[in-house]
């Protein structure tokens, strides 16, 4: 590990400390990269990765340049920054991050910081950067935590996209939906665009209120008919749209679930508005876009075998979302049994994500994610109710192993829980299978 990812990991990847007075003076530290490039954000509670993917997917087809900044990350801190769908360089990634980290040292001696930036921060600072070097004609922002404090807040989006809102990290944003609901949308700029995904009636309230009292535009995307024409035996749909600007007939989607069509609707009329907006978005590339976009670790397929299907599934809607995949997937013969492998971290619902989960599952080994947040195998047991054969084994490689032991050819293995975990065990089981 070279010295400038060491001062990144003493920094505590762990550590939260929301504000916009670090990121802020930074970036200033920086000469402003953030303000190089225009953007869009995507905030919420599930489905930001896919949200992102489809809309960066899109704009590569339109022949924009464009730049994805995501987290977490599943194998390598290079995943989080991406142009035109490659990873930014290990070399380039030292690059960024020793510049970002002496210019913190130089505000913090010359007391323009006041305390050391956090982890993500750093990161963010990184990607804004980056993108600037890069001359990005559009960077896609996934907000961390929350909204109106992480530090992907800091530029004025073209289009903000709002991803179905639950209950998640309620440490830090509570479990009153329509407070996560007001942090959410505070990405929303003043007299801004936001493109909503469906959400419960109480965030609704809130939006609606928030988007009269600042002159937002908002695009609700269930007002725009779609219908579900097809879905093939992995579930990745074909579908009709009436959009905002055109009608689209059979799109055809690369990434896999029922669920997968909301937030490609999101992705639509987001691009939609940057067409509005000057950037030339024809159907031709919606089309091609939607064809081409993937994300690692979500309702991802390993050919195997055995065969497996990993998913980072990490609250209880995503783990809802989850169950209702496999149990379509079973009902439509896909697979025999399900052998689930099961870790999340200790200050999520464990039993509201065990719950929808354990009750698919033939068979169960529980683990712990490789986090210091990490559930023991035994907690994470504990808390749901598990089929008969079950099994807790801390590590999360033995997990696999017995969980392989016990799968036949016509099975499916299951790990989900956690994106540590997925990250960790699906380079164990080789490439995606192709779409």
């Amino acid at each position: 590990m070279t010295q400038a990812r060491r001062r990144l990991e003493m920094l505590g990847p762990e550590r939260m400390a929301p504000g916009l007075e670090r990121i802020r003076a930074l970036l200033r530290g920086l000469d402003s990269p953030q303000q190089a490039y225009p953007t869009a954000i995507v905030a919420g509670t599930n489905g930001k990765g896919s949200t992102v993917a489809m809309l960066a997917s899109i704009g590569r087809a339109a022949g924009i340049r464009v730049g994805c900044y995501t987290s977490p990350h599943l194998v390598g801190l290079e995943e989080r920054f991406q142009v035109d769908g490659h990873l930014i360089s290990p070399e380039g990634f030292e690059t960024h991050l020793d510049l970002v980290l002496s210019t913190a040292d130089r505000l913090l001696s010359s007391g323009v910081l006041h305390e050391q930036p956090t982890y993500f921060e750093i990161l963010t600072a990184v990607a804004f950067r980056y993108f600037a070097e890069a001359r990005v004609d559009l960077a896609v922002l996934e907000v961390g935590l929350g909204g109106r404090l992480d530090a992907t807040n800091v530029t004025c989006p073209r289009v903000a996209l709002i991803t179905p809102i639950a209950v998640d990290h309620a440490d830090w944003l509570g479990s009153e939906l329509h407070k996560i609901a007001d942090e959410k949308f505070a990405v929303v700029p003043e007299a801004g665009m936001a493109v909503i995904a469906p959400q419960p009636a109480e965030v609704m309230e809130v939006i609606r209120q928030r988007a009269r009292e600042r002159r937002i535009t908002l695009l609700e995307t269930d007002r725009y008919a779609l219908e579900v024409r097809h879905a093939d035996d992995r579930l990745r749909c074909t579908f009709d749209l009436d959009g905002r600007l055109r009608s689209y007939r059979g799109l055809k989607l690369a990434l896999p679930g029922r669920h997968q069509v909301d937030n490609a609707r999101c992705a639509i009329l987001a691009s939609e508005a940057l067409d509005r907006r000057r950037m030339r978005i024809a159907a031709d590339a919606i089309w091609a876009g939607l064809r081409e976009a993937t994300v690692p670790g979500r309702c991802e397929w390993i050919e195997g075998p055995p065969r497996a299907l990993f998913d980072g599934a990490h609250n209880p809607a995503a783990a809802q979302a989850l169950a209702r995949y496999l149990t379509e997937l079973r009902e439509g013969g896909a697979f025999a049994r399900l052998h689930l492998v099961f870790g999340a971290l200790s200050d999520k619902d464990l039993h509201g994500m065990a719950a929808p989960l354990f009750a698919q599952a033939d068979t169960l080994v529980t683990t712990r994610p490789t986090s210091a947040r990490g559930a023991s195998a035994q907690q994470a047991l504990a808390a749901g109710t598990p089929p008969a054969t079950h099994a807790a084994i801390e590590d999360p490689e033995l997990a696999l192993a017995l969980a392989m032991e016990w799968t036949r050819p016509d099975d499916l293995i299951c790990v989900t829980g956690s994106l540590f975990l997925v990250g960790s065990l699906s380079p164990l089981l080789g490439s995606s299978e192709p779409s």
